[in-house]
């Protein structure tokens, strides 16, 4: 979809002589009637503009809060923790500034949703989508915003460029608007499926994410400095992934630059309080996957900091999609698998989109319709993590140990998975979806030391979680260097726990 895209390379000095220099007290843009504050224990925040140096009043619940404006107009009022109720009415007041009033103000539990494309898919592309918009009526508990996508900045704003959707209170419309436009469906379902969990409780949910773009947009520069990133680096990667996409690059300002889309779409939201963030993104960064192991986690970290405070994070890991070339099919892989890098921080969980290929998505087979069971998959993660509820769909299976072994030319690779003694593991034999290219579909493979793969025909499930893999047919004068399951670009499924839940890709170094 075409949009203007406007450049903002000044654009937080402008907001700040628009807004601090003025006489008229605004709340930051990000705010809205209808929204959804951070619940106890938390504190939520409300900020905003005003004449410098002005004396500030916030009246909430009956009580007034004070803050002075600095010497560029912005001001800060930490509000008591609140429980999850509401509505309340607050007003700001500034002695030389005037006043300005939130109404409908509810208090739960706030997620923002970013990524690219598949985050940005909306609810009217999925599947269901008639069913789902209609029951949407029934959770006017949940509360949306959409950024939009036309900002992008060389330096930090403190408000938003541009917003698709304001605050708005979850209906048929609010939900169902124009394909890529609003809402997320990931973040929708998501949302959805914790409301049925606790009902009663509200939520608001931020959709900011932009279709098509690199993690090193959405890092920003200390995060990038971590893993030594360079704005040349970026651009000859993303010159590249142009070019190979046959994509045009933007004419106006280019998305895929260092840290543009944190500095614009999510920096103006640094200062409030959140409960997690939800993350849908890496098919652009295909072919760096070392880079990636690095970056996921350095941008998590600076997140955190960047919004003081150490919130759960959730993220998905990649659908299949169709490549050009075995090479290619197993760059794919190798993004999965940096992805996992993320889980060496405390509180990060994740959903596998793996099994959820869509050949004859209308969007295109990068763009797989079934957002409901992504959203199921990570509410299991946040139940868990966030809410100290186990869910017996998360953790999903992964390969925990494996050993190997040679005898007469036969290798042997016993493998382990992290499945409770309650559980155990099924087979079930699926084939490469029709349509698919054969060098893009993965199950069981070998690989031998001149990098090829070669498929496995005999394992067996010698315990409830516990595989076999037996190898006697590897060329003469080769070895086995490696073990792999599911790795490429459209992983052939075959391996579930009890639950339905697939084994996570994995690849073994012998």
């Amino acid at each position: 979809m075409q949009r203007t895209i406007v450049l903002c390379v000044c654009l937080s000095v402008l907001l700040m002589l628009d807004s601090a220099f003025t006489a008229q007290l605004t709340f930051s843009n990000t705010f809205g009637n209808d929204m959804v504050l951070q619940r106890a224990p938390l504190s939520a925040s409300v900020y905003g503009f005003a004449t410098p140096g002005d004396s500030i009043k916030v009246v909430f619940n009956g009580n007034t809060y004070t803050a002075t404006a600095t010497s560029t107009g912005e001001w800060i009022v930490s509000l008591p923790p609140t429980p999850n109720s509401g509505p309340f009415t607050i007003t700001a007041t500034g002695a030389a500034s005037g006043s300005a009033t939130l109404s409908n103000i509810m208090f739960g539990d706030v997620y923002i949703c970013s990524g690219q494309s598949n985050m940005q898919f909306t609810v009217s592309e999925g599947y269901n989508a008639t069913t789902e918009i209609a029951d949407a009526a029934n959770y006017p508990q949940i509360r949306l915003f959409t950024v939009g996508q036309v900002n992008v900045s060389y330096t930090p704003l403190s408000n938003l460029a541009y917003i698709e959707q304001g605050w708005s209170v979850a209906s048929s419309a609010t939900v169902g608007g124009n394909p890529w436009m609003y809402f997320s469906a990931v973040c929708w379902f998501y949302g959805k499926y914790l409301a049925d969990t606790f009902p009663g409780l509200n939520i608001g949910l931020i959709s900011s994410n932009w279709g098509g773009t690199v993690i090193q947009a959405w890092s920003s520069a200390s995060a990038l400095a971590k893993c030594n990133v360079t704005e040349e680096d970026t651009q000859l990667f993303v010159e590249k992934m142009y070019k190979e996409n046959k994509l045009e690059k933007p004419i106006d300002a280019n998305p895929n630059q260092n840290s543009v889309l944190w500095n614009a779409m999510m920096n103006p939201f640094a200062l409030m309080s959140i409960s997690g963030v939800l993350w849908y993104q890496g098919e652009a960064n295909v072919g760096q996957s070392s880079l990636y192991s690095c970056m996921f986690p350095a941008m998590i970290t600076d997140w955190r900091n960047q919004f003081n405070i150490d919130f759960p994070f959730y993220f998905v890991q990649l659908a299949p999609w169709t490549v050009i070339g075995s090479s290619s099919s197993i760059a794919v892989a190798q993004l999965r698998q940096a992805q996992l890098s993320a889980l060496q921080l405390d509180k990060v969980g994740f959903a596998t989109a793996m099994d959820l290929g869509d050949v004859n998505s209308p969007q295109g087979n990068i763009h797989p319709r079934n957002k409901q069971t992504v959203g199921e998959r990570l509410l299991a993660a946040g139940l868990t993590i966030s809410y100290g509820t186990p869910n017996a769909n998360y953790p999903p299976p992964f390969l925990s140990t494996a050993t190997s072994s040679i005898t007469d030319n036969v290798y042997t690779f016993d493998l382990t998975f992290n499945l409770a003694t309650s559980d155990k593991l099924v087979w079930v034999d699926n084939v490469c979806t029709g349509g698919v290219p054969s060098d893009n579909c993965e199950n069981f493979s070998f690989v031998l030391s001149d990098g090829n793969y070669y498929p496995i025909t005999s394992y067996t499930i010698t315990g409830y979680n516990t595989v076999q893999v037996e190898v006697n047919n590897a060329p003469a004068g080769l070895t086995i260097s490696g073990l792999a399951y599911c790795f490429s670009a459209w992983p052939v499924a075959s391996l579930f726990n009890s639950e339905g839940q697939p084994v996570i890709p994995f690849y073994y170094q012998a």
